[in-house]
C-alpha cells in the first residue's frame, strides 16, 4: 500500500526555496554503492488525483507500468539496471539515501538530486518511482504487499531549470512535490543486516497525475511560449517576466532552462526519506512510527538510459545513449548531487557532486562492475499522435473542445494570460482575441 493505512496521502505543490549561491565545478567524490539482495516485491499503480490503485505482485508478470486512462506514452526513462549485461555482468545496485544506524558513508535526512535533458515545453502526466527498503513489515492481509511501515516516509519533487546545480547560479523551481508516508516494507522476516540470509525489498510505482480538469496534477517541464497545454502546474510567467524558458536570470548569455546549450530543457528531480520515529508527516502533533525502526535502511535503484556500454582505448567505458528512442534519457550523466536537511527557512543546501569512480564493466576481484551514478527514473506525457491541435482546446482532455476550454479562455483572458493572446497585435487583449478563439472553438477538431 503506498498510502497511509488511515488512507491519507499527504501532497503539496512544493513552494519551498533552495540556496541561491552559485558553485563552482568542484571533483567528484567517490562513494561506494550499496550492496544487498534485493527481493522486487510488487509495482503499484497509484492515480493521486483519484486515489485508484492497482498493486501487481513482481512474480505475477507485472513487467510494465499501468495506465488506466491508456493515453499515456513514455517521454524520458533511465530504466537500465543491468548495464554491463551484454559483458555477462547482471549484478543491479542501489543506493542507500538514509540510514539511521550510522553504518553508512551518508547519515540521515540527506537530498539526493539526478537530472537530465528532455525537450521544451513537455507534459508529464504519470511519474515512476521507486524505493528499496529493510524495514520490517507485515501483510495481515496476505496480498504479498507490505501493510507500511508507520512513519517509513518518502518526498519526491521534480524541478524546472535545473542542471544539478554545479556551475550556474540561477535557483531551480519546484514543478511538483508530493509525500507518501507509511510505505510499505520487507515482510520476508528476516532484516538483520548482518543475517546472510537477509533481503531487502524493493517497490516500483507509476504515479498517475491526470485525471479530471479540476483534479489534474500534470505539469510542463520549461514552458516557452506562455501556453501550458492543459497542465496545472507549470511557469508560464515566472516572477512575472513572461515564460521561464525564455529567462536569462544569471545573464550568461544562455536561456536558465537550457543551462548547457544543447538546445533542450533542464531538468532534476529529488528524493529524501523519512525514518519512524523522526517526523510528524501528517501534521497531526505526534511524531509518527517507532524510532526503534529507524535504523534500518532505505534508499532507490540505479539506473541508465537504453543504450550501450562502449570500452574506450584507455581501460575507461563510456554509456552511449540510444537517442533515436522517443523516451531517451537525454542528459543522465554519471553524476548526482547530494543536498543537507533543509535549514530554518526550508532551503536545501548544496553538499557537492558525487559519483562511483567512473562506469566500468571491467569485473573486479569479487565479480561486480562499477554502476554509473544515475538513478531510476521514468516520465511519461500524454499520447497526442492522434489529437487534433487547435488554439482552442485550452483544457484537459486534449483534443477535445468543451465548456473547460471557454472557462479556461475566459480566465486567462481576465488575467491577461499569454495562452489567451490569440491575435496581433501581440501583448495587447481585444476583440481579435476573442474573435481568433470563437473561429478556432468553432472549427473544433475533426
Amino acid at each position: 500500500m503506498i498510502v497511509s493505512r488511515s488512507e491519507v496521502l499527504a501532497f503539496c505543490a512544493c513552494v519551498g526555496c533552495v540556496s541561491g549561491f552559485a558553485f563552482a565545478d568542484q571533483p567528484l567524490v567517490a562513494l561506494e554503492p550499496s550492496v544487498g539482495r534485493v527481493v522486487d516485491v510488487a509495482h503499484i499503480y497509484f492515480n493521486l488525483a483519484t486515489g485508484e490503485k492497482v498493486v501487481t505482485l513482481i512474480r505475477d508478470g507485472q513487467t510494465a507500468p499501468a495506465d488506466s486512462g491508456g493515453t499515456s506514452v513514455s517521454i524520458w526513462a533511465t530504466n537500465d539496471g543491468a548495464s554491463c549485461q551484454d559483458q555477462g555482468l547482471t549484478t543491479s545496485f542501489f543506493f542507500v539515501v538514509d540510514d539511521n544506524s550510522g553504518t553508512t558513508s551518508l547519515a540521515t535526512a540527506i537530498t539526493v538530486l539526478d537530472y537530465g535533458d528532455i525537450e521544451q515545453d513537455s507534459v508529464v502526466d504519470c511519474v515512476h518511482i521507486n524505493w528499496v527498503t529493510d524495514h520490517d513489515d507485515v501483510d495481515t492481509d496476505l496480498d504479498g504487499v507490505g501493510d507500511g511501515v508507520g512513519g517509513l516516509g518518502g518526498q519526491w519533487t521534480w524541478w524546472d531549470i535545473d542542471n544539478g546545480r554545479a556551475i550556474n547560479a540561477c535557483g531551480r523551481t519546484p514543478l511538483i512535490s508530493f509525500l507518501f508516508i507509511d510505505l510499505p516494507g520487507d515482510t520476508s522476516g528476516t532484516t538483520d543486516p548482518n543475517d546472510p540470509l537477509n533481503t531487502l525489498a524493493g517497490y516500483t510505482a507509476d504515479i498517475d497525475l491526470a485525471a479530471t480538469f479540476s483534479s489534474s496534477l500534470t505539469f510542463e517541464i520549461c514552458d516557452t511560449d506562455g501556453d501550458d497545454q492543459g497542465a496545472a502546474f507549470s511557469h508560464t510567467n515566472y516572477g512575472g517576466l513572461g515564460p521561464i524558458g525564455l529567462q536569462d536570470n544569471d545573464f550568461d548569455g544562455l536561456n536558465d532552462s537550457d543551462l548547457d546549450g544543447d538546445g533542450l530543457a533542464d531538468w532534476s528531480w529529488t528524493v529524501r526519506f523519512f525514518q519512524p520515529g523522526t517526523s510528524d508527516l501528517d501534521d497531526d502533533g505526534i511524531i509518527d512510527g517507532d524510532f526503534a525502526d529507524s535504523m534500518k535502511a532505505i534508499g532507490i535503484n540505479f539506473g541508465s538510459p537504453a543504450g550501450t556500454a562502449v570500452q574506450n582505448m584507455d581501460g575507461t567505458w563510456t554509456w552511449v545513449i540510444d537517442t533515436s528512442l522517443p523516451d531517451a534519457g537525454t542528459g543522465s550523466e554519471d553524476r548526482f548531487a547530494i543536498y543537507a536537511p533543509p535549514d530554518i527557512n526550508g532551503c536545501i543546501l548544496y553538499a557537492g557532486g558525487f559519483w562511483f569512480g567512473g562506469f566500468s564493466c571491467s569485473a573486479n576481484g569479487d565479480g561486480q562492475w562499477t554502476p554509473r551514478a544515475s538513478f531510476e527514473m521514468q516520465l511519461f506525457g500524454p499520447d497526442d499522435s492522434d489529437v487534433c491541435i487547435n488554439l482552442a482546446d485550452l483544457a484537459l482532455p486534449a483534443g477535445e473542445l468543451d465548456f473547460f476550454d471557454v472557462s479556461a479562455f475566459l480566465a486567462a483572458f481576465a488575467a491577461m494570460n499569454p495562452i489567451a493572446d490569440l491575435a496581433a497585435p501581440i501583448g495587447q487583449y481585444d476583440f481579435f482575441d476573442v474573435s481568433a478563439f470563437l473561429a478556432a472553438f468553432s472549427a473544433g477538431c475533426p
